[in-house]
């Protein structure tokens, strides 16, 4: 098990010379054999930098898909309801969960639940799942913005409110709370240092009609303004 705490990055050289880059609050299972490489993110996020063993694939199983790669880089992320796979370099074909009961290669898949079961990426391609229905979509990856967490940034792109603060919580001892779904909806673009909680609240309440309660070690964000006053 190799994990990181709240506002720790660390990274990871595994035995066959693979490494893993692991994003603050996360956690990886790694578990080797002969003929396997099986890993599992439990939380948070990694990036995945794959030594070439052609006859002993890579597996990354996250929520209710598995990514299976022989030499290639890589990050896979859970967040609350979805699990997102970006792709930089090679080739990795992600498979869905009910497969992983067996030994993954994309090989393993028959061609007729290929279409069905089975998305292969090519670089500077992100997967996205939906944890509840299963739900894949692939779409194009922002490539030069999305490894600034390893260099203690976190840049937005058009993301939910939701979202991003999800991500701003894995740096923080005084977590963000999201107070209400129109706030969470509200789209974030900008890049914040990691860990610098109050920043990103000061900029979420002056770009938007945002106010912030501050109670019990955490800050919460709700829709309205509120009269100074009642500061």
């Amino acid at each position: 098990i190799y994990e990181t705490g709240v506002g720790e990055r660390r990274v990871v050289r595994l035995e066959d010379g693979s490494r893993i880059s692991l994003d603050a609050s996360s956690r990886v299972a790694v578990s080797y054999s002969d003929d396997r490489r099986a890993l599992t993110l439990e939380r948070g996020r990694a990036k995945f930098d794959v030594a070439k063993e052609p006859l002993r694939p890579f597996t990354v199983v996250a929520g209710n898909q598995a990514v299976v790669a022989t030499g290639t880089a890589f990050s896979v992320e859970l967040l609350r309801g979805q699990m997102r796979v970006l792709l930089y370099e090679g080739q990795v074909a992600v498979v869905a969960r009910p497969g992983v009961g067996r030994v993954m290669n994309a090989k393993s898949v028959k061609p007729a639940e290929r279409a069905a079961t089975t998305e292969q990426l090519v670089p500077g391609q992100e997967l996205i799942s939906s944890l509840s229905s299963g739900a894949v979509r692939v779409i194009p990856a922002k490539m030069d913005r999305s490894l600034s967490w390893e260099d203690g940034r976190l840049d937005f792109v058009d993301e939910p409110l939701a979202r991003a603060v999800e991500r701003i919580n894995r740096y923080t001892d005084t977590p963000i709370v999201v107070g209400d779904a129109a706030a969470g909806r509200l789209l974030v673009n900008g890049v914040f240092d990691a860990g610098d909680t109050q920043s990103f609240v000061r900029g979420m309440t002056a770009l938007f009609p945002l106010s912030a309660r501050y109670a019990d070690k955490t800050v919460t964000l709700v829709s309205g303004k509120e009269p100074l006053a009642s500061k």
